[in-house]
């Protein structure tokens, strides 16, 4: 399982939240931490000078470090600290100097904080979050809130759908279920053929509406008879947990997202894993997307695993898989 846990701070309400529940996670899976804050001079621009700007960046940031690296010997966690700072000659941005961070310490795992009620894709979209999802191939742990008691990650829920992406989603979700002695929920939820087919525009097709009907019909009952086969699949695979529980359920009207929201608040999960695809990271996968409609009605926290073989752009960091250092 994840062996290192990259913890970036900024002493906003969100990363602290999300700081402790990486710290906790992290005293469950017997795993170490590196808390990181990035120097940005620029929060202080009423001082008006440039060095007494940095001078007091730097000072707040190794009181946030200090802070944090007190809480981690006290939960005996072993931790390591960096203040580090943006490079605007060459790779602005608080991302990639986070990205940089995990890679010379070897994390494997990113838990971040996001802000809001309205949704990630307004906070994440252009955003820290966002550009982390892009650069590092990492699993990335979105913490949404700025509740004063970490979850304990009971229940997890996984959405499931036997491409590749969520292929890769079950065995991370299917090992820290089993780490954390977990329950694992699995679900797939059947598209509606009359919202593709009028989307895609395809019902001129038909001009009789009953033949249009029947043919729908015949359709939908082969798609569901493909998520029962799909779940079946997808407990075989299950290596770690010994808690499955599998959910078919029909998007009818619903967004596919919606409906896996709705599933976790009746599992009453309080994680939900998903994948993501393609070398553009979040912004190609939110927009548009099964994840964007989840990120915006869910309050759990989501665990978004991306699929190492789609690294392929050259800014894109390459840091080890989960448990390999």
């Amino acid at each position: 399982m994840y062996k290192r846990f990259l913890l970036p701070i900024d002493g906003s309400p969100p990363s602290e939240y999300a700081a402790a529940v990486g710290l906790a996670l992290a005293k469950r899976l017997g795993a170490s931490v590196v808390f990181v804050h990035v120097i940005e001079p620029q929060r202080y621009r009423e001082l008006h000078d440039y060095q007494e700007a940095l001078e007091r960046a730097r000072t707040v940031g190794r009181a946030l470090l200090e802070q944090w690296e007190r809480k981690a010997q006290y939960l005996k966690v072993a931790c390591a600290t960096q203040l580090t700072s943006t490079q605007p000659e060459s790779r602005p941005g608080v991302a990639e100097a986070l990205v940089d961070a995990g890679v010379a310490h070897g994390c494997d795992l990113v838990v971040m904080g996001t802000h809001g009620r309205t949704g990630l894709p307004r906070v994440l979209l252009g955003s820290v979050a966002e550009r982390m999802a892009r650069l590092a191939p990492t699993p990335l742990l979105l913490v949404r809130g700025d509740d004063t008691k970490p979850t304990l990650f009971k229940r997890i829920l996984v959405a499931f759908d036997g491409s590749v992406y969520s292929e890769l989603a079950l065995q991370h979700a299917d090992a820290l279920a089993g780490a954390l002695k977990a329950k694992l929920s699995v679900v797939y939820v059947v598209p509606d053929l009359t919202q593709l087919y009028l989307s895609a525009g395809r019902a001129w097709m038909f001009a009789d509406q009953a033949q249009l009907q029947a043919q729908l019909s015949q359709e939908q009952a082969r798609l569901r008879e493909q998520g029962e086969f799909i779940l079946k699949e997808a407990t075989k695979r299950c290596e770690h947990c010994t808690q499955v529980h599998t959910i078919l359920r029909e998007a009818g009207r619903s967004l596919i997202g919606e409906r896996i929201c709705e599933v976790a608040n009746e599992e009453k999960a309080d994680l939900i894993v998903m994948g993501t695809q393609g070398r553009t990271g979040l912004r190609k996968f939110l927009l548009g997307s099964v994840a964007e409609d989840v990120a915006q009605e869910a309050r759990q926290p989501i665990l978004l695993v991306r699929n190492p073989a789609a690294l392929t752009h050259p800014e894109e960091r390459h840091l080890p898989p989960p448990g390999e250092r």
